[in-house]
């Protein structure tokens, strides 16, 4: 995964991580490729109750164990408190009644590599 966002990055795309990334270290690389490229980090976090989790879990054919969904839970409880700290430009933060009424507008992106002048 690295490797394509670093790829698309150099090439001045518009990169998204659809990932949990719910480990510090992981979101840490991110972080950095993206500052090495000069663009911008947002971080979009889904603060779910683990009741709902439980309850969308069951409803499902593939189902995941629930040690590690409760484990999962734990590492976002985790994120919850050092999100804010760890050098993302944005974050937005989506609670249960906020992810079902969110619009996501993506304007104009762009990096802060300084522009050359043409010659």
């Amino acid at each position: 995964m690295y490797f394509i966002i670093e790829k698309r990055l150099r090439l001045g795309r518009l990169t998204v991580a659809d990932a949990t990334n719910l480990k510090r270290k992981h979101r840490a690389t991110l972080t950095r490729i993206a500052k090495r490229f000069h663009f911008n980090t947002a971080a979009i976090v889904f603060d779910v109750p683990i009741e709902t989790c439980l309850t969308r879990n069951a409803a499902r054919n593939r189902k995941v164990p629930e040690e590690a969904l409760m484990s999962q839970y734990a590492l976002l409880e985790r994120t919850l408190q050092t999100i804010e700290t760890e050098g993302f430009d944005y974050i937005r933060l989506l609670d249960g009644v906020t992810q079902s009424n969110v619009k996501l507008r993506i304007g104009r992106y762009f990096s802060r590599r300084l522009q050359r002048p043409a010659p």
